[in-house]
């Protein structure tokens, strides 16, 4: 067996760990996505530090760069009790290639201070021939939780991903799940109510497709815990990063932060809560 069969096959065995989050999510190995070189993090610095809420930013890719994925970072004493709303890519004629990010407080809001920073996995054009966002929205109604899935175009591959919420009032409505996933090449987002909301609202997904040259979705399934890291091989760098979360004992728990680190080598997760199932990771990696 050759280094990239057992390399493969370690990813294999991380990644078809069963996990049932909220929406039963499994955390399984991505289709080959595409590796681009020439990748850059950019970032719009983090907001002032106090109660307002919601906080956006939106990181931008230069001239001639394509987004590819990006993040968001909540910190400031009161973090851990912000949720993600909003991780979107966007990109289209006569615009610049950015990743738009949004937190809120939960329902009744907080007294704690909070800031929340954004980036940008940018790459060359040149290097994700085919490029191209998919989304799909899940529809509107008031439910408790609801998931949708964005697929790429023949033979695309997913090299990032996004998910945002619409409707659901300023925190009362918030992101559990954004990711790739095989063996269909889609990206995969997911939400959840925060206790009882009678207000309508729907999730989408983003698929950021490109033609395939060859990479992998990688990542693990931890328990106990609300804060994770994965770092991906020697050599290799973060093309999109992806989370997923549940139920915990006293209710949902949502996305808090998830993002790559400044040199591209691993991605770093939390939540906002301890989720009975456990939380899954994600790195796209080449």
């Amino acid at each position: 067996m050759n280094t990239n069969q057992r390399r493969t096959g370690r990813r294999v065995a991380a990644l078809l760990a069963t996990l049932t989050i909220g929406v039963a999510a499994q955390l399984v190995v991505a289709a080959p996505a595409a590796a681009v070189s020439g990748l850059i993090r950019t970032t719009h610095v983090a907001t002032a530090t106090n109660s307002q809420s919601p906080k956006t930013r939106a990181a931008e890719c230069p001239n001639g760069m394509r987004v590819i994925g990006g993040g968001a970072r909540v910190s400031g004493p009161a973090a851990q009790s912000i949720r993600l709303s909003i991780m979107q890519p966007v990109s289209g004629p006569g615009q610049t290639d950015r990743y738009e990010v949004w937190a809120d407080e939960p329902p009744g809001g907080i007294s704690g201070n909070w800031a929340l920073e954004g980036y940008a996995i940018c790459a060359p054009a040149a290097s994700v021939p085919g490029y191209n966002i998919a989304l799909q929205g899940s529809g509107y109604s008031s439910v408790s939780t609801r998931s949708v899935a964005a697929g790429c175009a023949g033979s695309q591959r997913v090299i990032g991903s996004g998910a945002s919420i619409a409707g659901g009032g300023l925190g009362s409505v918030g992101l559990q799940m954004s990711r790739a996933s095989g063996p269909l090449d889609i990206a995969r987002a997911a939400a959840a109510e925060d206790g009882a909301y009678s207000g309508n609202w729907q999730v989408t997904a983003y698929a950021i497709c490109a033609d395939p040259v060859g990479a992998a979705a990688e990542g693990s399934v931890q328990t106990g815990v609300a804060t994770a890291s994965h770092a991906c091989p020697a050599g290799e760098d973060v093309h999109s990063v992806g989370g997923a979360t549940g139920a915990g004992a006293t209710g949902q728990t949502f996305l808090n932060s998830v993002y790559p680190d400044a040199g591209l080598n691993a991605v770093r997760l939390a939540l906002t809560g301890v989720p009975t199932d456990g939380l899954a990771i994600q790195a796209i990696c080449a």
